[in-house]
């Protein structure tokens, strides 16, 4: 295939890769809308809650990122997408009909093995199908597609189930058929580009793959990234799946309203994703894309904190929503970082140091939380305070972007080979 060329077929593969990607979203994301119904079937505290709505969910999806990495190397985008499908399926029936903490937790686990695989595989999909070029606007427009879940999963969700009385199990239900439904996709029509696997020529000499990857997690680079898309990140996925309408709701926010905020964020964040990829690729610069982006987040956390203003705090959830896009570049650098064979477990590593954070961040915030509130309730106080930990989060993008990552200019930071190369050039 010429690499400038597309075809229809990975268009296809594509999409269907992307909704996958959709669909897991709407799995992580949904349960926040549900929070006051799933705490009180369940008998949960804010802790518990943070737990199983984003700790568990995220340290399997974290712990699975380079491992999903390998299997999609080893046994093709088509098996791995099945065995995500069907875990998702069978995991959204088995918590719809949980009634304990820790049968909903171990379903909870489920979820996140199989969602563990829908960014990699949609990440693998662009590699495979779509010519190098256009890594970043791709990005951009599937993450575009794949944030219609939490968006949807927000404020018009709510407002449905508000309205109709639909609970957090039926929903569940229904996102069990619909998991089933893209399994049938996925063994219909997804398959791997054989002619693009087929035309690389190793031109260095064999080594085991537990050295490889042992000098790739030497080098900076990579953590560097991976450390600023965690950061840039976090923020806007944990105000939608934990407190970001209890939040909302002490500033005289009705919680209905609090969840449309949360839904501008996200449609900041779809609408950023393909025109910061589109820059980034037209200007053939990633660096200062991502410093925009670390500024924009650290400005709009702390109007988020400190306004009361409606109209101040739409616009602020809306710029975190940009700000937050520039996770998508770092996915797009790290593709610049390694050789055909590692570009599986690069974008393992970088979205695993992003749900690591969300896993081990949110429950550390919500225990805070639980700790400095004084009687039964949480107030703005000890959210003002608490919440200082965003701001850090941002601050540390911000430094990253500006005094450790290297541009790359779009190119491959790995297409010539070195004489005595340094560690962070030869893998």
């Amino acid at each position: 295939m010429n690499e400038n060329q597309f075809k229809s077929k990975g268009f296809l593969v594509l999409g269907i890769s992307t909704l996958f990607f959709l669909y897991e979203f709407f799995i992580r994301t949904v349960t926040g809308t549900y929070q006051f119904q799933i705490m009180n079937d369940l008998n949960l505290t804010s802790f518990q809650f943070s737990l199983l709505s984003t700790t568990i969910f995220m340290l399997i999806y974290g712990i699975m990122q380079i491992p999903a990495g390998l299997i999609v190397d080893n046994i093709g985008l088509k098996k791995t997408l099945l065995i995500a499908a069907l875990a998702c399926s069978i995991a959204s029936i088995g918590f719809a009909t949980s009634h304990s903490f820790a049968l909903a937790i171990l379903y909870r686990m489920l979820m996140g093995f199989g969602a563990s695989f829908g960014f990699i595989s949609m990440l693998i999909s662009i590699y495979d199908w779509i010519p190098h070029r256009y890594f970043g606007i791709f990005i951009g427009l599937t993450q575009f597609i794949g944030t219609l879940g939490p968006m949807v999963a927000a404020g018009p969700l709510d407002s449905i189930s508000e309205s109709a009385g639909i609970s957090w199990r039926f929903i569940f239900f229904c996102l069990a058929g619909v998991g089933f439904f893209l399994t049938v996709l996925i063994f219909l029509f997804v398959e791997n580009n054989q002619e693009k696997a087929g035309r690389y020529i190793v031109l260095h000499k064999p080594e085991k793959i537990l050295t490889s990857l042992l000098r790739l997690f030497s080098r900076t680079q990579p953590w560097c990234i991976a450390i600023f898309s965690a950061c840039i990140y976090f923020t806007v996925e944990y105000l939608s799946e934990n407190e970001g309408r209890a939040f909302l709701g002490l500033k005289g926010i009705s919680l209905n309203t609090a969840s449309y905020m949360i839904t501008i964020s996200w449609i900041g964040f779809a609408l950023g994703c393909p025109l910061v990829g589109f820059l980034s690729d037209f200007f053939k610069r990633r660096k200062i894309i991502m410093t925009c982006c670390g500024l924009l987040g650290l400005v709009s956390i702390l109007m988020i904190i400190i306004s009361n203003n409606k109209l101040c705090l739409q616009a602020s959830f809306f710029i975190l929503g940009i700000s937050a896009t520039g996770q998508g570049i770092g996915f797009a650098v790290i593709a610049e970082q390694f050789k055909k064979q590692f570009v599986a477990v690069g974008f393992g590593l970088n979205n695993a140091i992003v749900i690591i954070t969300m896993a081990l961040n949110a429950p550390l915030i919500g225990l805070l939380l639980d700790r400095s509130k004084q009687g039964s309730d949480i107030s703005m106080n000890n959210y003002m305070v608490v919440f200082i930990i965003l701001v850090i989060f941002a601050v540390i993008a911000l430094i990253m972007s500006i005094f450790f990552i290297k541009e790359t200019y779009c190119k491959s930071a790995v297409d010539f080979t070195y004489l005595n190369p340094s560690p962070d050039e030869r893998v």
